[in-house]
């Protein structure tokens, strides 16, 4: 084909726009915001449980960006005993549904700890607080000053609250709870 043949096809052709589609890869990013829901509704599932049973269990969680860290040493946290968490533990599939119930439902010390991309990277983790004079609601005890100053942290996105007392699941960030579910309301 001659330069004024492809010219000539260009002009009668309309313009072809070259683009890729990378919109799974960004909605993939922010796959964090389905897995901090996924926490707070297993939460949730456990308090209406807890409730019906009149039985007291208090859970606390972590969510955030750790695989970051240097060496992946977290500051701030120090592990009570071994780690129970000795295989790979997503939250987001169903193939670990059983795992994560079970170590959710165990009536263990400390905190879990979840990583953003919704891996289960810990559990009897015991969290240093920075900030114990933060406000927490009437009747929350040392979890929920825990929850509260661990949730000031950058590398954290959230924390999880479900009460051993009242069976309200809280979401922490920035020091405060921004979303509850109370078992009572229902």
């Amino acid at each position: 084909m001659s330069k004024e043949e492809i010219q000539a096809t260009l002009v009668e052709s309309p313009k072809r726009v070259t683009s890729t589609d990378f919109s799974f890869q960004f909605s993939a990013a922010r796959e964090h915001q389905k897995v901090g829901k996924k926490i707070f509704n297993i939460l949730c599932e456990i308090s209406k449980e807890n409730k019906d049973r009149q039985k007291k269990l208090g859970i606390l969680v972590v969510f955030g960006v750790f695989d970051t860290a240097k060496d992946y040493l977290v500051s701030g946290m120090r592990q009570i005993g071994i780690n129970p968490i000795q295989k790979y533990i997503d939250i987001s599939t169903t193939s670990s549904k059983k795992s994560v119930e079970a170590l959710f439902r165990e009536d263990a010390d400390g905190a879990i700890v979840i990583n953003r991309n919704g891996q289960i990277i810990g559990g009897r983790v015991y969290l240093l607080v920075d900030n114990p004079a933060l406000e927490v609601p009437e009747g929350c005890g040392t979890r929920h000053i825990s929850a509260a100053s661990f949730s000031t942290r950058d590398d954290v996105i959230a924390v999880f609250t479900l009460s051993e007392e009242t069976s309200i699941v809280r979401t922490w960030k920035d020091g405060e709870f921004v979303d509850q579910y109370n078992p009572e309301d229902e």
